[in-house]
């Protein structure tokens, strides 16, 4: 209806040209009203077919529920409407100039949207755009039958067998970590740092060693290149002030026709260049075939359906996807365990009676019997997922639990809010209590297997999750066990989001060795 009104306006407007110039000058602003009023009010209030489902309370005539709305990839203030609201499949909120999003609140929904319907739904073309900068156009980024194709292809890299067989590569990268920290910690045995970047570092070099054969040992090399890239990715800053705001917008909008060089595409052309040595490395180590190996190169080399920009593509995937969210994951670890001190006394004793010495070997069976890391680090995933939320648009006209979606309607996946909904996991459901899973270790005690998303689900849900858990695993036992953490610094954690939701400015810790 939009582009009627549009073609109409460029009617009237050659029409009124030919006649008479002056009242041009009246006709297009005339035909933007029109438009305006049709988007900002007929559409959303009069004529869309979303009109009826629920709303939050607190949204404004013009402006919708964007001023509650301050971060909306943090999954906030989406935790607290779907516990709100009445038990409802579907619920409508609106962003700027009434934009409408519907926000997928339960689980029969979610099965619906993400793996009976999945491939009616993509991610919208500005975040494919934007994480494609970041990921390569990788798995992540694919969609329709190139993701199909590409997700089989790389399964046997993720396999559950191959992954459980890293375990002691995780171990060993951990007690790497224990020991440089041990050494800032010097002869008081106790130091104040940043977690999070030492976390990060870490990430890398399991990654390296484990998944792509290469040692990075970013840990005594903060400065390697590949480091330094990724800061250049994930400490961008949103730009203060309105100014500076329409500048980002308007550099977001000509992004596709204009050359860039900020510091994500610099970064960008650093981590491309790690990826073409680290696949030709590879190449040459074990020929063209690379049969014998099981790492991500190893595994597309031999599929022989990838070009080496693909193989670009998916390392460039791997690399970030797989640093940054289990660091991000790990440092919402640390607080939480912080905010906690008996369950970190109650891990730690755990540990330090069923784990061996530091530079003892451990197995995939050795960590997956101990309930209560298990526990925690489930009990982490849940409440503090690294991704808030994620999008999906329509990509045609469609149904979703009996309500029609035109083409084109965005949907929120919020992740947080369905891990913290009190219908799914019950009263307790936004406390952070690992004892819920120790009951029923599969599950949680919740009443779905859609209660817990934070890898999501079917065909686009996470392929690394196997290889994630792990590292995350195998770092938080080795951390935990060889230091008590506190806060260094009082005062509440604002979330910022990149590619993840974390810490804004980091997280300083007290370390004490034990």
């Amino acid at each position: 209806m939009a582009a009627w009104i549009i073609i109409v306006g460029c009617v009237f407007h050659a029409v009124l040209w030919k006649s008479t110039r002056w009242p041009t000058l009246l006709s297009i602003p005339l035909t933007l009203f029109v438009l305006l009023v049709w988007k900002v009010l007929l559409w959303p209030f009069v004529f869309s077919p979303l009109r009826r489902l629920p709303e939050p309370k607190g949204g404004h005539l013009l402006t919708g529920h964007t001023h509650l709305v301050p971060n909306e990839r943090s999954g906030m203030p989406h935790d607290e409407w779907i516990n709100e609201i009445p038990d409802v499949p579907l619920v409508r909120y609106r962003m700027r100039w009434n934009k409408e999003v519907v926000f997928v609140t339960s689980a029969p929904t979610l099965a619906e949207v993400l793996v009976q319907k999945n491939y009616e739904f993509s991610k919208p073309a500005s975040l494919r755009r934007g994480l494609g900068r970041i990921l390569g156009v990788g798995l992540i980024v694919a969609e329709g039958q190139e993701h199909k194709t590409q997700r089989k292809l790389l399964m046997p890299a993720f396999s559950h067998r191959h992954v459980k067989n890293l375990y002691p590569v995780f171990w060993e990268q951990a007690c790497r970590l224990v020991e440089v920290l041990e050494e800032e910690t010097g002869k008081t045995g106790q130091a104040t740092l940043d977690i999070t970047d030492w976390l990060a570092r870490a990430t890398l070099d399991i990654l390296g060693v484990a998944g792509l054969g290469e040692a990075f040992d970013t840990l005594h090399h903060p400065d390697h290149e590949i480091c330094t890239a990724y800061r250049g990715v994930f400490e961008q800053r949103r730009p203060a002030g309105r100014i500076a705001l329409l500048l980002m917008m308007a550099r977001h909008v000509l992004s596709p026709v204009l050359p860039q060089r900020d510091p994500i595409s610099v970064a960008t052309e650093t981590l491309t260049g790690v990826a073409r040595r680290l696949i030709a490395n590879k190449t040459r180590q074990t020929g063209a075939s690379a049969s014998g190996g099981k790492d991500i190169i190893s595994v597309a080399l031999s599929s022989g359906q990838f070009t080496d920009r693909m193989l670009e593509n998916h390392l460039l995937t791997f690399l970030a996807a797989g640093h940054e969210t289990t660091a991000t994951t790990l440092t919402w670890a640390v607080y939480a365990l912080c905010l906690y001190p008996k369950v970190q006394e109650r891990l730690r004793e755990e540990l330090r009676q069923s784990l061996p010495m530091q530079d003892s070997a451990v197995t995939a069976e050795s960590l997956d019997t101990l309930p209560y890391l298990q526990a925690v680090c489930n009990e982490v995933l849940r409440v503090y997922p690294p991704a808030g939320l994620t999008r999906r648009i329509a990509v045609r006209d469609t149904l979703v639990q009996g309500q029609f979606i035109p083409a084109g309607t965005e949907l929120a996946i919020v992740l947080r809010a369905t891990n913290l909904s009190t219908r799914l996991w019950g009263a307790d459901a936004r406390e952070f209590r690992p004892e819920r899973w120790l009951k029923t270790p599969s599950g949680g005690g919740s009443t779905s297997n859609y209660a817990f998303m934070t890898f999501l689900h079917g065909p686009r849900s996470c392929i690394g999750q196997g290889f994630a858990r792990g590292e995350f695993a195998c770092l938080l036992a080795a951390l935990v066990r060889a230091f008590t953490i506190e806060l260094a610094e009082d005062g509440p954690i604002v979330i910022e989001t990149g590619l993840t939701s974390r810490p804004r400015g980091g997280l300083k810790v007290r370390l004490t060795h034990v």
